[in-house]
């Protein structure tokens, strides 16, 4: 993204990558004083008062889904590095679903992992992936959202991502090949291209289409790494 035939970086690409890390730091600022402010209410305000609980627990919970998308825009424009290692992929993915399944009472989120399941790869950003596909596709859900990890006999590792609502719009698919090229459907397109950049950069590929039960799939092929030890 932004290179130029000498494999250099573009300067568009470089002032990009300035304002978008310049916004990270300053709202990144602004969130953490959110994050103080509701810490501070939720010890003052009486037990009794579930309503302003309610508001604040809302409010933290935006504000964390605004971090993370800044992160992901942050990591899809800027130079990334991974840090490598073994991931238990079984267990992040659960983890996930528990947590989405406390944020979106009312969908069903289901996680089928037979554990263990490993795959070579950053722990960190493959679980940041795994929370912009929840967010793209939890609010476009009807009723369910499915978490599969399985491995066939090729070797690598398939985790997929299935809701029961509409299929993605070809402007909202387009973001897996040309990321910004449209501001609309930005949280959904963030989610898809967070994930492929992701993907591609431990050897593995990215697909979405409508599920073939109805609804929508997004597809991680991640490669099988070296043995272990």
């Amino acid at each position: 993204m932004g290179i130029n035939a000498d494999g250099e970086r573009t300067p568009s690409a470089r002032f990009v990558e300035m304002v978008v890390r310049t916004l990270r730091h300053e709202i990144g600022d602004l969130l953490q004083s959110v994050y103080s402010a509701v810490a501070i209410l939720q010890e003052r305000l009486p037990r009794e008062q579930s309503l302003e609980r309610t508001i604040l627990t809302d409010l933290r919970g935006r504000a964390e889904m605004c971090k993370n998308e800044l992160d992901a825009t942050h990591d899809l424009v800027c130079p990334l590095q991974l840090n490598l290692d073994w991931v238990e992929l079984s267990e992040l993915a659960a983890g996930l679903a528990a947590s989405f399944s406390l944020r979106y009472p009312g969908l069903q989120i289901v996680c089928e992992a037979p554990s263990p399941v490993k795959v070579w790869g950053d722990a960190a950003k493959l679980k940041q992936a795994g929370t912009m596909l929840l967010m793209a596709l939890c609010p476009a859900a009807r009723s369910k959202v499915q978490m599969r990890v399985s491995r066939p006999p090729s070797g690598s590792v398939e985790w997929s991502f299935t809701h029961d609502g509409p299929t993605a719009t070809p402007e909202q698919l387009s973001w897996l090949t040309t990321p910004f090229s449209t501001t609309r459907n930005a949280r959904f397109g963030l989610g898809l291209a967070f994930a492929r950049r992701v993907v591609e950069l431990q050897g593995g590929h990215v697909t979405a289409a409508e599920a073939a039960e109805g609804g929508f799939q997004v597809m991680l092929m991640l490669p099988p790494g070296p043995a272990p030890d």
